[in-house]
């Protein structure tokens, strides 16, 4: 009689995810065109005006950007081009929660108590980055995280763009994980075994 073997599990690398990859590279070239941005973009170019105000009329938080009268050109359409292509963050934030679950990240099998605490901590870092009422213009910080290309572009766009959204997405399919009884079937399962 032979004894069998168990079937080793093969652990793919972060690097062969391509939901991962998507997010450094949109992360990456987000940071490239904030480097890019040329300080007389509203001025010089009508349809990038247009296209501000467009976005701005959807995401508040880009009249509080510009208000803060920091480079207000730039971070105009800089933040606006973050909000117009936050569709296709949520595409890979749902996508590495999707491919996430299946290599069996704790979201999908943690106890209520910590997911409350995650959604409330979700909310604040949504609020804390979308209302801005901590900014202020006279501080180091802000100006570091708006007036600096590299500050704005590497700092900036995490603080003020990609979190939130990645944070609200993340939530959504948390909330409707846990309403369509996916997660609760989960943690009776593992209280079971």
């Amino acid at each position: 009689m032979s004894k069998s073997t168990p079937v080793a599990q093969t652990e793919t690398s972060a690097w062969r995810n391509p939901f991962g990859l998507a997010l450094v590279t949109y992360y990456l070239v987000m940071a490239v065109v904030g480097l890019l941005i040329p300080d007389d973009i509203l001025r010089a170019n009508a349809w990038a005006r247009d296209f501000s105000d467009f976005i701005a009329s959807i995401v508040p938080q880009i009249d509080r950007i510009t208000a803060l009268n920091i480079k207000p050109d730039v971070n105009r359409f800089y933040f606006s081009v973050l909000w117009a292509a936050s569709p296709l963050l949520c595409a890979m934030v749902v996508g590495e929660l999707i491919s996430g679950r299946k290599r069996g990240y704790s979201m999908w099998h943690s106890t209520p108590r910590t997911m409350l605490s995650a959604l409330l901590a979700v909310a604040f870092v949504i609020l804390w980055s979308i209302n801005l009422w901590w900014v202020d213009p006279s501080l180091r910080l802000t100006r570091t995280l708006f007036a600096a290309p590299l500050g704005r572009s590497a700092f900036g766009s995490i603080a003020f763009s990609h979190i939130p959204v990645a944070c609200a997405t993340a939530a959504a399919v948390w909330l409707l994980a846990w309403c369509t009884g996916y997660i609760p079937r989960n943690i009776r399962s593992h209280r079971h075994e």
